[in-house]
């Protein structure tokens, strides 16, 4: 199509303007499930773009539509999101830096550059008038990361799950990245009640909440399961225990996250944990161990030569990107775990995402904007 050649002829050009949109948007505080004030001001953005089919949903997404006018009565709906919100709070500013080569900031990358992308690609369909042969509905998502557990993707799939035809997931980091695969994760909080505690002298030897946990996660780190060819991770975050230095904690409790891209072991880690954890229980028959699930996704894998991934791969080699095919975690499993066909795909090259010292290269924000628009069209118009 000659308008779109046309279109992405002029995006080399507009580097400056996206990292203008991408610094607005990153300087907005959005850590999982305070989301809102950014949504606003993509909402007014897309407003002053004249787009008039828009809602903010019962999650807190944003969602804008484009109902196709083709008469065809095979159209599809294509999905577009991108996740609004960072893994770290950066506090009730974001501060941003940049020198000649990056730009550095708090969601920078993951996923301010996402969302520059898809609002910047809204823009173009609007002020160019582009009209494609099937559906199109964006998603600005809420609680991606973390304990969010892709609240805001889950939402959407309940609203429109039964309509959407295929997912096009715009995140942050690693222009080239095609993935197609869903890394298993089972994700937790664990809690040791020891229902008494006391004086940690004159009360020496009762059970000691802290200690216990502190056990179960020795017993699980030194099992061989993490020494097995099958990858498989695990990670411990906020330990906290009750107490002072003089007394025996009654309650101690952490987030317990397990992830690997093969489903048996995923099982067997979670299994694992299990027999663990039963046999504190037996140890100490007067203490509560308790598992509180935040998620819990499968290993999804979709082939490499299916159409979404050979549609954008071939973008890619026009552009000189090299194509990566690989697996990960976004908001793209709750689709890929139904059966949609889902691919995500980066907007930049950038580095220390979910830290507070992320930094992103700015020259690869017009490159990747590019691989993006070209996708979307590409889907859309020919899925």
């Amino acid at each position: 199509m000659k308008k779109i050649d046309y279109i992405i002829d002029k995006i080399s050009k507009q580097q400056q303007k996206l990292l203008n949109l991408l610094i607005s948007i990153a300087s907005i505080p959005s850590p999982t499930g305070r989301e809102r004030k950014k949504i606003q001001f993509i909402k007014k953005i897309i407003d002053e773009y004249e787009v008039r089919n828009t809602l903010i949903d019962n999650a807190g997404n944003l969602i804008v539509k484009f109902p196709s006018k083709s008469k065809g009565k095979s159209k599809k709906t294509i999905l577009i999101v991108a996740h609004t919100d960072t893994a770290c709070d950066p506090g009730e500013k974001v501060k941003i830096k940049q020198d000649d080569k990056y730009i550095y900031g708090h969601g920078i990358c993951d996923n301010s550059s996402g969302v520059t992308a898809l609002l910047s690609t809204i823009e173009l369909i609007k002020k160019n008038n582009l009209e494609f042969e099937n559906n199109l509905i964006i998603g600005f998502t809420v609680s991606e990361e973390g304990l969010g557990a892709k609240k805001g993707m889950k939402q959407i799939i309940k609203d429109y799950g039964k309509q959407i035809d295929a997912v096009i997931n715009v995140e942050s980091h690693n222009i080239g990245r095609v993935t197609n695969q869903v890394i298993g994760q089972y994700r937790i909080k664990l809690s040791v009640n020891a229902k008494t505690g006391g004086h940690s002298f004159r009360d020496f030897g009762k059970p000691n909440a802290n200690i216990i946990l502190a056990q179960i996660i020795s017993d699980f780190s030194n099992t061989k399961l993490f020494q097995e060819k099958e990858k498989a991770t695990f990670n411990i975050a906020q330990m906290k225990g009750e107490g002072s230095i003089n007394t025996i904690s009654k309650t101690a409790t952490c987030l317990f996250e397990i992830r690997s891209d093969d489903n048996k072991n995923l099982q067997k880690a979670k299994k694992t944990l299990g027999m663990i954890i039963s046999k504190y229980k037996k140890q100490f028959s007067d203490i509560s161990i308790e598992i509180n699930v935040s998620a819990e996704i499968p290993a999804v894998v979709f082939p490499a030569n299916h159409k979404i991934y050979q549609i954008t791969m071939d973008v890619q080699k026009k552009l000189d990107i090299v194509p990566n095919i690989n697996s990960g975690n976004t908001d793209g499993d709750i689709s890929m775990a139904i059966g949609i066909p889902t691919v995500t795909i980066g907007t930049s090259n950038g580095w220390n995402t979910h830290s507070m010292n992320e930094y992103l290269e700015k020259k690869s924000l017009a490159i990747g904007f590019k691989q993006v628009f070209m996708v979307i069209c590409s889907i859309i118009s020919s899925y």
